[in-house]
Parts: structure tokens; sequence; C-alpha cells
């Protein structure tokens, strides 16, 4: 497992202060939620980590690779989605992760398989320019593990996503962390959807960190959980089975928890992935505007 950790990062674009010192960490194995205002140096910090834009002060490592001398094994080790996904739209799928394999050198054997992870294999010899939103970011994932990668940096991923294209998407990526324990980081401004799915949360706002650590203690330290999944009733007895208090309401399960992470991977463990894992206290909205405000 790998974690990502940023040390005093400095960038000033012209007149603009993207990023002022900024110091915080992504620990490994966790899926953690990158949150901040518009401008507040998200996409700055994860094209830093990537090698696409150079610090004026400052550094990061991934793992024990330092972006100041280890940018070619960082690009082997780290998947990633930024922006827009630079997918070719004239060429189908399959000839896209090919083309992504041959710039990472590696991956071609994976191609299969990712398109059956990503639920495109119906769909991968179709023209891009064909494809929904919704299939363009799951391809774009699948390129972005194509090398096996360690760490995922996504920049708004679930963007544009229907709630059904959401679900299924913020499914794989718990899959992703509770089964193969990557380190996974995702911006959002939507944070419903951190708020079911991180474990950690690292909140910036003018390009300085605000807060870092994991979410419940951000939500002032719920124990219970309220988590929804397809198979509540099986989910109930997964969790009994695990020692862990839970009770079912109108088909949500409120589990007896500090971190929930445990929950997550007990239910992972039984081939359960909920769609929804929330403290059962105040919103992530509620504090989010209160570290950001001024």
């Amino acid at each position: 497992m790998m974690d990502v950790v940023v040390d005093g990062l400095r960038k000033r674009y012209g007149a603009t202060v993207a990023l002022d010192g900024l110091s915080l960490e992504f620990p490994g194995g966790r899926l953690s939620g990158f949150l901040g205002p518009n401008g507040a140096g998200k996409t700055t910090t994860f094209r830093i980590l990537l090698g696409l834009s150079r610090p004026d002060a400052g550094t990061a490592r991934i793992g024990d690779m330092s972006i100041d001398h280890d940018l070619a094994r960082i690009v082997k080790r780290v998947g990633a989605i930024v922006d827009e996904p630079g997918l070719l739209r004239p060429l189908t799928g399959r000839q896209n992760l090919v083309v992504a394999a041959h710039t990472l050198g590696f991956g071609h054997e994976r191609i299969e398989a990712l398109a059956e992870f990503v639920e495109l294999s119906d769909d991968l010899d179709r023209p891009v320019s064909g494809y929904s939103k919704g299939m363009r970011q799951r391809l774009a994932l699948a390129a972005a593990l194509l090398g096996n990668p360690d760490v995922l940096l996504l920049d708004e991923p679930l963007d544009g996503l229907d709630p059904a294209g959401q679900h299924s998407f913020k499914e794989r990526l718990r899959r992703l962390v509770d089964d193969e324990r990557k380190t996974v980081v995702i911006s959002s401004h939507n944070l419903s959807d951190v708020q079911a799915l991180a474990d950690h949360v690292v909140v910036i706002a003018q390009g300085t960190l605000r807060y870092q650590g994991p979410l419940p203690d951000l939500l002032g330290g719920a124990r219970e959980m309220r988590v929804t999944v397809d198979r509540p009733t099986e989910a109930f007895e997964v969790l009994r089975a695990a020692g862990l208090e839970t009770r079912l309401d109108d088909s949500v399960l409120c589990v007896n928890a500090e971190d929930g992470s445990v929950v997550s991977r007990t239910l992972a463990e039984a081939g359960i992935y909920p769609s929804a894992l929330v403290p059962a206290n105040q919103s992530l909205e509620q504090v989010f505007l209160e570290l950001t405000s001024g």
C-alpha cells in the first residue's frame, strides 16, 4: 500500500496563487475524498503529483518515489483521470486501450479483464464517439488501471453520470480499495458522493490545508454508520456475524462502528458493496462550508 504525501507545495500562475505551502497526506490502502471549492488547488495538486506541472517550491512523494527524481517510476505505478479523459473518439474502446498500453509500455494482457471489470465487454469494439458519458468514464477507468497501479488519482470521476452509472462506478472504486488494497483519491464537488464513499477526507481552500483525517472524526466522531446495500437482510447477517452491532431501519443498516472502512471491508469479503455508507450525524456539506468559508 502506497501513501501520498505533499510537503510545502507552492504554485503561482501569474498573480494567482494556486497552492500556498500546501502539506497533506492521503493514507495508503484507503479511499480519500479530496475536497475544496473551485480554485482551491485540487487539480493543480494532481497535476504536480503526475509530473504534468512543476511546483515553484515544495515536494511530494508517492510511496518511496519522489516527484523530483522518480517521475518515470511514478507514471508506471499511478493511474489517473484528470480533467476530461483523453480518449480518441474516432477509435473503438479496444483501440483506445491498446494505445494506452502502448504508451505505458505494458498492460496489453489486461484489456479483456478490465473491459469486463468496467462492464464494457459488449461495447469494446464500438467507436468511442458513440459512447455515453458514463461509458467514457468507465473506459477511462479501465485505461487508468491498465498498468495495475498502486495509486489512483481521479478528478471528478462521477461528473455527468446518471444515478445508475454513479452507483456502479462507486461500487467499482470500493472494490479496488477493499479487495485490492489500492490507494484511491477522488476529488468531487458532490459532497454526498464523498460522504458515501470515503474513509479519509482532505479539505483545502485557497491553496492551504483546512482539514485531514478520518471522515467520522470530521463529522463529530459519530459511532453509528448508515449503510445502503442491495441485499440488506444478507448484509445484516454478515455484519452481525462479524461482531458488529447492527439493526435494520427501513432497509437501511445502522451499524455501531467508528470507522466506515471496517464496515465496507466486512461486506466486501462477502461480495456485498454499499452504495452509501454515511455517518449518522451532521452532513459533510455543513462541515465543508464551515471549513472553507472566508
